[in-house]
């Protein structure tokens, strides 16, 4: 269960929050005054509790605890990662079965054309040249069943109003359909019709129907229905849905909930949670359990929303470098950029997800010459075997700044993990200096300028291509690599500032310590709102709504007094995807308050949706006299959960003290050596500034700034690069 406000009162004074990425566990503990301590451990893919554990007791030890006694005093534990990706990136996730609407059995390859996902122009133009998606439910586990519910629709000058059965549901087709996946020893079935997200009564009882079947023949498995997990329109997008449910979140459910054993038998007594993928934390039994399928990455994104209200910043562009894959993500006029309908891994979902963009440039990326002589750096990633330096069988960036001088050896991972220098500049030499006829450092000094030009490029794509002026955001870099490369991939980028913070490599695992305990509830709706509709029009119209929010509040205190939530705790927010008649996209909008009653209110949801459109497109764009269509609506329910405080510290000196010095190195940088100061991180305090070339190293990152460079730090001690 969540943390209630009885047990935030009790004398559980941690929070723990991990990331696992593709090469580090990441664990933030947060102590009671506020304050973090960070730990880190390779990523045991094989087995996450592993993983987990060392994860945790690496921080637990830096206070001088057991992570017994971290588990047996932590008010609540937060796992996030790439774990439901990274099963429907190989394939290995359940076998589906799936009931469809006759007549759209070929939906789940056809795809309503995002075939062409990730291709380039001379791909799509050569269709033989063409791979599709992978499907996530094989052709032949496929049933069409007879039935069909009116979305609504026109036919000359009649109207057929939405919800009307228009073909009753075919029960003979629904138990010859399930005979037959029992026969095919299928692991989950789904079911979607295709106007359910109207009225669900068909779904439902094919999956009643379902169920009995499978009992009959000694079979335990999940049947899904589509008006359950995701009961919007566009029904592609609806299918994709459903099926990552049914493919990849069961099985992810089973790894978390392994971990889940692990913490309680450590000591933890309550429910392990994780991130949705729109912000929020939810515990491991949430049936829509797909909406967590990028937890890892949005951790960073929600972490750099706190930051950027503790700073007042009003536009930040982040910018998260790990070991696989450089991420980019906006906020703008302090809200989180949301796609309703994002394409992921070859994939569109009806799912509201937090936008981030990715190129494949990480710390663990390979590094390699073609038999033309290009230098190409990723997609394929080291992962947690980080190069040749390490355990990995080919030159990776890694070894590139270990070769450099800018990564310590000695001091990877706080000198737990010692890397092979000598190797990783052999590898350098005979791999890419040799055939290209330069030195490894100037091979080196190549690489890093494709890497780092590859994540600027991306960064600034992703603001200029919305028509944003770059030097009207900060840049928030983190990620255990991202303070390393942060002076290579801001060089000339005109921002407005550049920051990174003393637990940048934990930042995604910080950010889910923050995130709220929150269920997110959708249902579809057809509602039109003319232009001029009289007061009468209106407030039938405010019904419409109203009764939808109220009905998804309904949803939500039952499903979370579930989860041992009682519904006194619960607090809302509200909100809707409308869009002008006519237009094919609808958008978010939120609203100070929930409820619709009369003309005002729908005066006052328009007002909302103007403000939310003028924000994305000029003021050019709006379309008043087209009128409006409410195509969605939805229900935040939150409830109490511990968080984290930012402490401000007491601003000292400009000078770093003596007891920060640790040595002087020489780096090869730009083409020329230098010798750079290393300072270490913890002894680093408020006020003080720190000029190039310098190195502040961190038992987790590497800090590095250039010649003619300096890091101030601030009251939160945040890093400023400039």
């Amino acid at each position: 269960m969540s943390v209630s406000k009885e047990q935030l009162k009790n004398n559980k004074k941690y929070i723990l929050a991990l990331d696992a990425g593709g090469t580090m566990t990441d664990t933030i503990l947060v102590k009671d005054d506020g304050t973090f301590t960070v730990g880190k451990a390779l990523t045991n893919k094989k087995n996450e509790s592993a993983s987990y554990i060392e994860s945790v007791e690496d921080a637990a030890q830096s206070i001088g605890i057991t992570s017994r006694e971290a588990h047996e005093n932590a008010s609540v534990s937060i796992y996030a990662g790439t774990g439901m990706l990274n099963t429907l990136l190989t394939g290995t996730g359940k076998k589906v079965g799936l009931l469809v609407t006759r007549g759209f059995e070929d939906m789940s390859i056809m795809e309503g054309g995002l075939t062409y996902l990730g291709q380039t122009q001379s791909e799509i133009l050569h269709n033989q040249l063409h791979k599709h998606t992978r499907p996530m439910v094989d052709r032949q586990n496929v049933h069409g069943v007879s039935e069909r519910i009116s979305g609504g629709s026109y036919f000359m000058e009649k109207h057929i109003a939405p919800g009307t059965v228009l073909v009753p549901l075919s029960e003979k087709h629904i138990v010859e359909a399930v005979q037959k996946l029992i026969v095919a020893d299928v692991e989950v079935i789904g079911i979607l019709f295709i106007n359910s997200y109207i009225d669900q009564t068909h779904e439902h009882r094919a999956k009643k129907i379902a169920l009995e079947l499978l009992a009959k023949a000694g079979k335990d498995i999940p049947v899904v229905c589509s008006s359950d997990i995701a009961p919007v329109s566009k029904e592609n997008n609806r299918l994709k849905s459903l099926l990552l449910q049914c493919f990849a979140a069961e099985h992810t459910r089973e790894t978390i909930a392994a971990v889940e054993k692990t913490a309680i038998d450590d000591g933890y007594d309550a429910r392990l949670l994780t991130l949705l993928s729109y912000g929020g934390a939810v515990n491991v039994e949430y049936p829509r359990l797909y909406e967590t399928v990028i937890s890892g990455p949005i951790g960073g994104m929600m972490g750099a929303q706190v930051m950027s209200n503790k700073l007042g910043l009003k536009n930040v562009c982040t910018a998260d470098m790990g070991g696989t894959s450089f991420d980019v993500g906006l906020i703008v006029n302090n809200m989180l950029t949301i796609r309703k309908d994002p394409d992921f891994a070859g994939h569109r979902l009806a799912l509201p997800m937090v936008a981030i963009d990715s190129v494949g440039s990480g710390a663990g990326s390979a590094v390699w010459i073609d038999e033309y002589k290009r230098l190409h750096v990723g997609p394929e990633s080291a992962g947690a075997e980080v190069g040749l330096c390490y355990k990995y069988d080919k030159l990776t960036v890694t070894d590139v700044n270990v070769a450099m001088g800018y990564v310590d050896p000695n001091y990877f991972l706080g000198g737990k993990i010692t890397l092979d220098a000598e190797k990783a500049r052999k590898a350098l030499k005979e791999t890419i200096a040799d055939p290209l006829g330069l030195d490894i450092y100037q091979a080196g000094k190549g690489i890093l300028a494709v890497v780092n030009a590859q994540m600027r490029d991306a960064a600034k794509a992703i603001l200029v291509s919305k028509g944003y002026d770059t030097r009207d955001f900060t840049m928030m870099c983190y990620g255990g690599a991202g303070p390393v490369h942060m002076w290579g991939y801001t060089q000339d980028f005109e921002l407005a500032d550049v920051i990174t913070f003393p637990y940048a490599a934990a930042f995604s695992a910080f950010g889910g310590a923050c995130a709220e305990y929150l269920h997110r509830y959708h249902m579809g709706v057809v509602i039109s709102i003319p232009n001029g509709l009289d007061d009468e029009g209106k407030t039938s119209v405010a019904k419409n709504i109203d009764d939808a929010w109220r009905s998804l509040e309904a949803k939500a205190i039952a499903e979370m007094a579930s989860e041992g939530i009682p519904e006194e705790d619960l607090e809302y927010r509200y909100g809707f995807y409308g869009r002008y008649m006519g237009q094919l996209e609808s958008f978010e909008t939120l609203l100070d308050e929930g409820t619709a009653k009369g003309p005002e209110d729908i005066d006052r949801i328009i007002t909302a949706f103007e403000e939310m459109y003028t924000n994305i497109y000029p003021d050019g764009a709006r379309f008043p006299d087209a009128g409006y269509a409410v195509t969605e609506v939805f229900v935040q329910a939150i409830a109490p959960k511990a968080m984290p405080e930012i402490i401000s510290h007491k601003i000292e000196g400009v000078t770093p003290s003596e007891s920060a010095y640790v040595e002087t190195r020489q780096v090869s940088h730009e083409g020329a050596f230098y010798d750079f100061k290393v300072w270490q991180m913890s002894e680093l305090r408020a006020g003080n500034i720190v000029h190039g070339p310098s190195i502040i190293r961190d038992p987790m990152t590497t800090v590095i700034i250039p010649p003619k460079k300096r890091i101030e730090i601030d009251e939160y001690l945040v890093l400023h690069y400039r």
